[in-house]
């Protein structure tokens, strides 16, 4: 299992949100934004709220709750450019 290329972990009660779409993804260089809540992974509609963020300013993004989260992100790909962001800390440990 390779490491996977997490450039940002931000910690945000508001999770996707502009500054987030547009500062902190470009800045950073992001090519996928991770969200990491076990509500929101549960959630359609504010899934498809903060994916009309990253759909406008093109970059991809997933929810997974803090276990998927676990056992999926050394499987990323070496070409995903990680922004990972949670709404506390005790959901980014």
């Amino acid at each position: 299992m390779s490491s996977p290329n997490i450039l940002l972990t931000r910690i945000d009660n508001r999770l996707v949100h502009g500054q987030v779409g547009v500062t902190w993804t470009s800045t950073i260089g992001a090519n996928l934004l991770v969200v990491v809540d076990d509500v929101v992974a549960n959630d359609d509609i504010q899934q498809k709220l903060m994916g009309i963020t990253a759909e406008t300013y093109g970059f991809g993004i997933r929810f997974f709750t803090i276990e998927k989260t676990i056992n999926v992100i050394g499987k990323a790909a070496p070409h995903q450019k990680i922004f990972l962001i949670c709404r506390t800390p005790q959901n980014g440990t």
